[in-house]
């Protein structure tokens, strides 16, 4: 592995290609210093949410972040929503690119999906720890999208028509995340003026699970909130939505 960023006090290595940023930041969890990161330019084994699998082409940008943060569980679950306003940042600062977010994690563009977010915990070491998954379809052309997902993706090249170094990305996205969490530990709801404002999801007609309704709002812990057609309103804190 290279490692880039030596004035960093944390470890950033680089590999061209791994199976997953997030399984080998595992592996490494029991003794890697809190704040190492694993970044890769390709993974043959990315992951997403409930198991499935993460299209990882070379050109994307794909790295984890282990982080051992001294907080309650509840509290825990507002880094993978400050994590989306981090990498949002790091896009708008090194891409131009203003990326909307679909609740509660993904970075999209013209409704096309163009970063996805996993943030996975393990006990490694007798303490807890969590891992925040990070991947970028950053110079990754259409052509080397699964053909199924053409119509739900995009990458940061076939938006903007340039090409990105990823090296810089890694970098701003690496910065932006330092500072984010810096800020969560003092405050766990830092993101959320920003998190509002760049939600995507709210005033479309969603669906989680046997909730229906209008997103109406984001609430002080995240939460999306559904206003049901029977008028009931209903806070979603996890999980995946669909449009209706």
């Amino acid at each position: 592995m290279i490692s880039l960023f030596p004035e960093r006090g944390a470890p950033v290595l680089f590999e061209a290609e791994l199976d997953s940023t997030n399984t080998r930041l595992k592996a490494m969890a029991a003794y890697a210093e809190p704040g190492t990161v694993i970044a890769a330019g390709r993974q043959t084994g990315g992951r997403g949410r409930l198991g499935r699998s993460f299209a990882s082409p070379s050109g994307g940008v794909y790295l984890s972040m282990l982080l051992a943060p001294a907080a309650d569980m509840r509290a825990c679950l507002t880094l993978t929503p400050t994590a989306a306003v981090a990498v949002r940042r790091a896009l708008k600062k090194v891409c131009g690119l203003g990326a909307d977010i679909k609740w509660p994690n993904d970075l999209q563009f013209g409704g096309k999906k163009i970063c996805g977010i996993l943030t996975e915990s393990v006990t490694a070491g007798g303490s807890f720890k969590l891992i925040i998954g990070i991947g970028v379809n950053l110079n990754t052309g259409m052509d080397e999208l699964p053909l199924e997902l053409h119509d739900t993706a995009c990458s940061v090249y076939s938006v903007t028509g340039r090409y990105t170094p990823q090296e810089a990305v890694i970098r701003a996205i690496v910065d932006e995340l330092d500072s984010a969490y810096a800020h969560w530990v003092v405050n766990s709801h830092w993101a959320l003026d920003d998190y509002r404002a760049a939600c995507a999801s709210l005033g479309h007609r969603v669906q989680r699970g046997s909730v229906c309704g209008e997103a109406v709002a984001i609430t002080d812990d995240f939460a999306l909130l559904i206003r049901t057609d029977a008028g009931e309103l209903i806070p979603v804190s996890s999980g995946e939505i669909l449009y209706a």
